[in-house]
């Protein structure tokens, strides 16, 4: 019975949702992921401590199935761009072109689904809107997951292909784009002091900045959050981190110490659980008086930007003129 209900809620989140007035789909969406955040709660049925190694391979392995599955029903690829997989690169990497690209600047995507699911099929659709939008060729990349393969696996694999793509696309300024445990990703790489290369400008949705369990302002906030499991999130920042401290800043941004940072737009919502990831990087970009904004959205769920509402076409508009500012700063 339960498998009948979850299927009928996947028909009608993915399926129906989509194809209504878009003004009527925010309120839908707000209603259902609640439960489908149940839904989560009943496959996370035991403490971290008793979960084998098996199980965790078995839940990666639907999640990574889910979120592929919302990644084409939600978004509509763009029909006005090409995408093309990069043949000599030592992992999967597609590079998407919109019609008339910027000369001198390029992106890079690094995709979220909580260090453990993401692909490029599930994020291709998604990347294409924000390629037409901002008029930038962009490449998206996968990285080794976890629990097959912790930290530093999908750090190391982000230098790598970043590393490959500059010398791709010499001379050219980048832009990166993270989302959720992607923008987490992102930003280790700039406030990694081994690793030389870093973007003109750095875009975060609803950035997993914090792997730690030491935000307890996160207790406030897991009741509000409609799609993530407070336990769930530490749990698998447990699983990636592997053997090691979750608050390395590697790992967990929020605690590193840096000097500068690339102009920054971050965009998260006032009750999700990363809110506070937010709003805690954004006072250390501030003590460096680095060039960032913080905005926020309210009564909307973690990566919105990932669904077909109103608020992630404005969410996509902010980026858009982020992208195209020449001189930009910030607006505190």
């Amino acid at each position: 019975m339960l498998k009948i209900v979850i299927k009928l809620l996947e028909v009608f989140t993915l399926d129906y949702i989509p194809r209504l007035p878009i003004s009527v789909r925010t309120r839908l969406f707000y209603i259902i992921l609640p439960l489908r955040k149940y839904r989560d709660k009943i496959r996370m049925n035991k403490p971290v401590n008793q979960v084998t190694y098996q199980e965790r391979v078995e839940f990666a392995r639907v999640s990574r199935e889910g979120i592929n599955y919302s990644g084409i029903k939600l978004n509509e690829f763009h029909p006005e761009v090409e995408i093309t997989k990069i043949t000599n690169a030592k992992f999967n990497t597609h590079k998407l072109t919109p019609k008339n690209p910027k000369s001198d600047v390029y992106g890079i995507y690094f995709h979220g689904g909580g260090y453990y699911s993401g692909s490029v099929i599930s994020h291709k659709n998604l990347l294409s809107q924000i390629t037409a939008s901002t008029n930038m060729v962009t490449y998206i990349f996968e990285y080794r997951l976890s629990p097959e393969a912790v930290f530093p696996s999908a750090h190391d694999d982000s230098k790598e292909i970043v590393t490959f793509l500059d010398s791709l696309e010499v001379g050219k300024d980048s832009i990166w784009i993270g989302e959720s445990a992607g923008g987490g990703l992102a930003t280790g790489l700039c406030v990694d002091d081994s690793f030389k290369l870093r973007p003109k400008k750095l875009i975060l949705m609803s950035p997993w900045l914090d792997l730690s369990n030491k935000n307890k302002d996160r207790n406030y906030l897991k009741n509000k959050d409609i799609l993530i499991l407070l336990d769930g999130m530490h749990m698998m920042g447990e699983y990636y981190a592997g053997e090691h401290d979750p608050s390395n800043p590697i790992l967990s941004p929020v605690f590193a110490d840096f000097k500068e940072f690339p102009d920054v737009l971050i965009q998260v919502c006032s009750n999700e659980l990363l809110y506070n990831d937010a709003v805690e990087f954004s006072k250390k970009l501030e003590t460096i008086n680095s060039n960032y904004e913080l905005q926020v959205w309210d009564n909307l769920w973690h990566a919105w930007q990932f669904f077909p509402i109103k608020e992630a076409e404005d969410a996509r508009e902010k980026i858009v003129k982020f992208v195209n500012s020449e001189s930009y700063s910030s607006s505190k």
